[in-house]
């Protein structure tokens, strides 16, 4: 005999793209939640749920390059071994630089690179 196929009418559901809430933007960008709520249109994937702020992974991924915690500039001297004041002055020279506001932000992935290393120390 021959074994009895079955076929699925069920459709496959759509893959929708995943929210990340404010404060986990927050926690991305070195950010405090309010913040994040401040500057929300300025930020890409910005999505208003009643009072809920969300924002599309996808679309951070895409500005930041990943999903990985940004770092700060004092980070980014003791790293390079230069001082804060060297990173405040030359920021736009240090690949993966981001300027949120009045608070400078690096890519970790553009960053690694330049640096000669492979991944980033925690």
């Amino acid at each position: 005999m021959f074994p009895l196929q079955v076929r699925s009418t069920v459709a496959a559901a759509p893959v929708l793209p995943s929210l990340l809430s404010d404060e986990e933007v927050a926690r991305i960008l070195v950010m405090t939640t309010p913040w994040v709520r401040k500057h929300a249109n300025e930020i890409p994937g910005f999505e208003r749920l009643n009072s809920y702020f969300r924002f599309r992974s996808c679309d951070i991924e895409e500005w930041l390059g990943s999903l990985e915690r940004l770092l700060e500039a004092d980070q980014v001297a003791t790293l390079m071994h230069v001082p804060v004041s060297w990173i405040y002055a030359h920021a736009d020279a240090v690949p993966g630089f981001l300027r949120l506001g009045r608070y400078l932000r690096f890519r970790p992935k553009m960053l690694c690179p330049f640096l000669g290393g492979e991944e980033m120390p925690s």
